[in-house]
């Protein structure tokens, strides 16, 4: 099992370097506590979590702030020497509060010793996704006190296959690693630090035999980051449609669902969700091309996307011109009317978080399992 550290991801699907299939004794440190050494409970908040309804099946949940840091990396990167990557900084906003967070390239390496450098980029968002989806499956429990899920490798790569990501165990060990040891440093607008971590706080398999192993029986666990157990403690989380975020192609149409899920509580057919070109470009840590109306280009095919799923109906574009080169976008207003089917999941969520925040929630601890 290994300990969050320093991690590395690649942020492409293709030509993603040197595979991890093999890694230094201290990555799989003795020291690192088993599964079994963990105080492990079921705290209330964490029922109100699960979603094990007939009609929830679709459905995962949203973490407040933690989803909207914008920590993954779209498209290539330029690397030193072929291997070496610079941390990144970025700002975003959340609930009207402005954030900076600071991204920490991983370093992983591999049996033949060498080391190269990822930052955490689609594949790691998948899997993170698949994992929470776990969690609200009924396979999530608490480990001295976070936010954590049990799983099998095998289990973790049929439900990405099930969902259109086909991985091999490998492409999935890289990926945990990566999320393991991918550091995060968020500053609040005052300067102050709120959060030093990684992705995943603890990534566990029993031996390295395990490891190394084909993982169909090898029942692994990861500990969320601290904000995904601030978020379950505070009932701060939200539906939001986890088969249809998953079957995206676009990062963007993805991304864009999970915000509007999350903060669109208002959502009808006249009331639509406005968002600027310049804030998804910012929140989503797009890179933003010389000409925006490039990257207007890629928001309106992920916005085209969104309307043949349903979540959107259709949307309209109001574009500010620099008065001096009409040729130059500026910025651009998108003005979304979601479709009926989203707005049905939003009240659905609503009704949801209704239920949670009148709920009564008994002991801390419901009980201590083993």
């Amino acid at each position: 099992m290994t300990r969050n550290k320093k991690s590395a991801a690649n942020p492409t699907d293709k030509g993603r370097g040197t595979k991890i299939k093999d890694f230094e004794d201290k990555k799989i440190s003795d020291k690192v506590k088993k599964l079994d050494q963990y105080r492990q409970s079921m705290p209330a908040q964490l029922d109100m979590f699960q979603l094990l309804l007939p009609d929830e099946q679709r459905f995962s949940n949203t973490i407040e702030l933690y989803d909207f840091i914008p920590k993954y990396v779209w498209g290539k990167v330029e690397r030193v020497n072929g291997k070496f990557l610079d941390s990144l900084e970025r700002e975003f906003e959340c609930r009207g509060r402005h954030y900076k967070v600071e991204i920490k390239p991983a370093s992983i390496r591999n049996k033949k010793g060498e080391e190269r450098y990822y930052y955490p980029s689609k594949r790691e968002e998948l899997v993170e996704d698949a994992l929470r989806k776990f969690a609200s499956e009924g396979q999530g429990l608490f480990l001295d006190d976070q936010a954590s899920v049990t799983f099998s490798l095998y289990q973790l790569q049929q439900e990405l296959k099930s969902n259109g990501h086909s991985y091999s165990k490998d492409q999935i060990k890289d990926a945990l690693m990566i999320c393991a040891q991918t550091n995060i440093v968020v500053t609040s607008e005052d300067g102050s630090t709120m959060l030093v971590s990684s992705l995943f706080d603890t990534l566990g398999l029993q031996t390295r035999e395990d490891w190394q192993g084909q993982g169909q029986k090898t029942r692994a666990f990861v500990r969320f980051n601290s904000l995904v157990t601030t978020s379950i403690k505070n009932k701060s989380f939200r539906l939001f449609n986890y088969k249809v975020s998953m079957a995206y192609k676009s990062v963007i149409a993805r991304q864009l669902h999970k915000r509007m899920a999350h903060h669109f509580t208002q959502a009808s057919l006249a009331n639509p969700y406005t968002i600027m070109l310049t804030t998804i470009i910012r929140d989503f840590g797009l890179t933003a091309y010389d000409r925006l109306s490039h990257n207007l280009r890629d928001i309106q095919r992920a916005l085209d996307e969104m309307k043949g799923r349903e979540v959107i109906l259709s949307y309209e574009l109001q574009r500010t011109i620099d008065a001096e080169n009409r040729s130059r976008l500026i910025d651009a207003k998108i003005i979304i009317t979601p479709h009926p089917k989203f707005t049905s999941e939003v009240l659905h969520a609503n009704r949801k978080q209704k239920t949670i925040s009148i709920s009564s929630t008994g002991n801390a601890n419901r009980s201590d399992v083993k």
